[in-house]
């Protein structure tokens, strides 16, 4: 690296020399060529001097990076290669049936046993096969017209064979097929002869099952461990022709029950290395819970899933506590709500609950819903409410609301104003009993924090993707304000039958206070009936299941992801999912983006991985 950066500065110096150099006198125009020549050739002498000099290093440590990874030894045998004391055997697929069952190649990816697998797959023009296909037809047509001079009985597998070939020949044309041709080829890894004969008769087994043949490769052991290596290379050619419909029975992306047809694509499943395509609304509810350490890439996973859910039209709405969604939105779309004191966007917590779709709910019952609400959100703001305070209370609400003319008895609450809470509170002043309540509340209504809760609503929730930004809250306002907002989504969410995401970031904020944890437990049990999965999202895994409402939130997510933890959570960890040892060491010794996935009975070890347009979106890294 040194000499690279000589040379560079070599070069620099080379082509930036004084142009006085370049200009003679007629003094000096004699002396000044030969000092010029003579520089020019030392110049060039050193310049090859340093290439020499580089290219010399640059070998070196070629030969050295190639002595760190290749073996100590190879040797090629006939019919297998021995690397080390590690033996290796290839096999290839030489003949398949007529028909093949749809993700037939899972077995063999959900193998528990060490191998390579390369799927080469050459298209082929339509026209040459449709010339071939028109021969073939002839033939056939020809031999039964043989046998009918013959007068011998059809032949039924020559009819199956006319129909196929008629068939492929009109799909073609129409080009709802197209042709292939595809090599299969499965290297299989061991420590000893003996148990490389046993793998390859189980994998024998796995095929000859589906009617699959396979065949263990002869004299050419060094192409076939090159065909299924990491160097796109088929040095063989043992194909088999195939239509797209064949073709698409070998997707090899399957991962036990993880794969649905129109589901997302989550992440990497270790065990195996295919894809995990979920459906998280297939579940028993499309809820999920996400633990890990700050800095495990938990945003980064949660992230790329709202955006690949997009792409699938389901409305996301986020609580974001941290501003990481705003690149998110500036990127694909949405609204960004600033939930600030200096904000201009405001949520009136006394807004009535919106109607259940095609459900026909009263003013009255909206009424009552909108004081249950209330009175949580009363014992947030004033601090724990006495049964005394909290019957004064829930009078003041019903009053406050029936001075507008809303009442419980009510048809109809068009074109009625909504209360504030400066409503509630001089009503609380002309009540005996509530000067307490008027004096905790004086701050919400005339003090520093007036402006958060005593206005109207000035937002509506209607695009695809909603952010709500709590960064620049007090953390004293932030789990009420969390409480509102949740409340405020909760009401557009029930009006309206469509799938939806809720993602609550640093949930551990809101599992601090049981009010607006309890809040939280209703919207997770209560959200599968109206199409909502809510992903729950913290670091902190034993404040969150400390709570009353932790655990029962967790139960009722049925989906988990658990990242890279710490040593000082693991054990809580380990209690409430029953972890085993092996997926205790797994979340220790996991790097970024890597961790366990549940779904269900379902445990796999996951890796997000991300496209880089999609990393250039989602990255949270303060460094790039």
């Amino acid at each position: 690296m040194a000499n690279q950066e000589k040379l560079i500065e070599l070069v620099k110096h080379r082509y930036t020399w004084d142009v006085s150099w370049f200009l003679p006198t007629p003094e000096t125009s004699k002396s000044k060529s030969k000092k010029s020549s003579k520089s020019e050739e030392a110049a060039k002498n050193a310049e090859k001097k340093w290439i020499l000099s580089a290219e010399k290093d640059y070998k070196e440590a070629l030969a050295y990076i190639k002595d760190a990874i290749a073996p100590a030894f190879m040797k090629v045998h006939n019919d297998k290669i021995r690397i080390n004391n590690t033996y290796a055997k290839t096999f290839f697929v030489y003949s398949y049936p007529n028909f093949l069952e749809w993700n037939w190649l899972s077995p063999v990816i959900n193998w528990d046993v060490k191998f390579d697998m390369s799927l080469y797959v050459y298209p082929i023009e339509s026209a040459f096969v449709q010339k071939y296909l028109r021969k073939r037809l002839t033939q056939l047509h020809s031999e039964r017209s043989i046998n009918a001079e013959k007068w011998l009985i059809n032949d039924p597998g020559l009819e199956a064979q006319i129909q196929d070939v008629e068939e492929l020949r009109a799909k073609l044309t129409r080009g709802m097929e197209k042709y292939f041709h595809m090599g299969l080829y499965i290297t299989v890894y061991a420590d000893s002869e003996e148990k490389l004969t046993r793998i390859w008769k189980d994998i024998e087994t796995i095929l000859a099952g589906r009617n699959v043949l396979q065949k263990q490769s002869f004299l050419r052991a060094e192409q076939w461990f090159i065909a299924t290596g990491p160097f796109a290379k088929d040095e063989l050619g043992v194909y088999r022709n195939i239509s797209t419909g064949g073709l698409s029975t070998t997707f090899p992306f399957s991962s036990s029950t993880l794969s649905h047809d129109d589901g997302i694509l989550y992440w990497v499943n270790t065990h195996n290395n295919s894809l995990i395509l979920y459906d998280r609304f297939k579940s028993e509810n499309a809820n999920m819970v996400v633990f890990a350490k700050s800095g495990s890439g938990k945003s980064f996973a949660v992230k790329l899933e709202v955006l690949r859910m997009l792409m699938m039209g389901i409305d996301v709405i986020v609580i974001d506590p941290e501003n990481e969604y705003r690149p998110l939105v500036d990127t694909v779309g949405g609204s960004y709500l600033d939930v600030s004191l200096n904000s201009n966007e405001r949520i009136n917590p006394f807004d009535l609950p919106m109607g259940m779709k095609d459900h026909d709910e009263k003013p009255g019952d909206l009424l009552r819903s909108a004081v249950i609400n209330l009175l949580g959100l009363m014992n947030l703001l004033l601090g724990k409410l006495t049964p005394e305070e909290e019957s004064i209370m829930e009078k003041a609400i019903i009053t406050a609301y029936s001075l507008k003319g809303i009442t419980i008895e009510d048809d109809s609450i068009i074109g009625k104003e909504i209360p504030i809470m400066q409503d509630l509170q001089d009503v609380l002043d002309t009540m005996d009993g509530a000067k307490s309540l008027v004096i905790r509340m004086e701050k919400y209504t005339s003090g520093i924090f007036a402006w958060i809760f005593s206005k109207r609503t000035n937002i509506d929730l209607k695009e695809w993707l909603q952010v709500f930004s709590v960064r620049d809250l007090d953390d004293v306002l932030r789990p009420t304000t969390m409480y509102v907002i949740l409340n405020y989504i909760w009401n557009m969410v029930r009006s309206s039958n469509k799938k939806r995401i809720l993602v609550v970031d640093e949930a551990w904020n809101i599992m601090q206070h049981d009010d607006s944890a309890k809040f939280l437990f209703g919207l997770v049990k209560r959200a599968r009936k109206y199409n909502l999965g809510i992903t729950t999202i913290t670091q902190d895994v034993e404040d969150f299941a400390g709570s009353a409402y932790g655990k029962p939130i967790i139960t009722n997510s049925s989906i988990q992801v658990l990242l890279k933890q710490s040593s000082a959570s693991i054990d809580a960890l380990q209690h409430i999912f029953k972890l085993t040892e092996q997926e205790k060491y797994i979340l220790l010794n996991s790097a970024v983006g890597q961790g366990l996935f549940f779904a269900g009975a379902e445990h796999v070890g996951i890796q997000v991985v991300a496209s880089f347009y999609e990393e250039q979106i989602v990255s949270s890294d303060p460094n790039r």
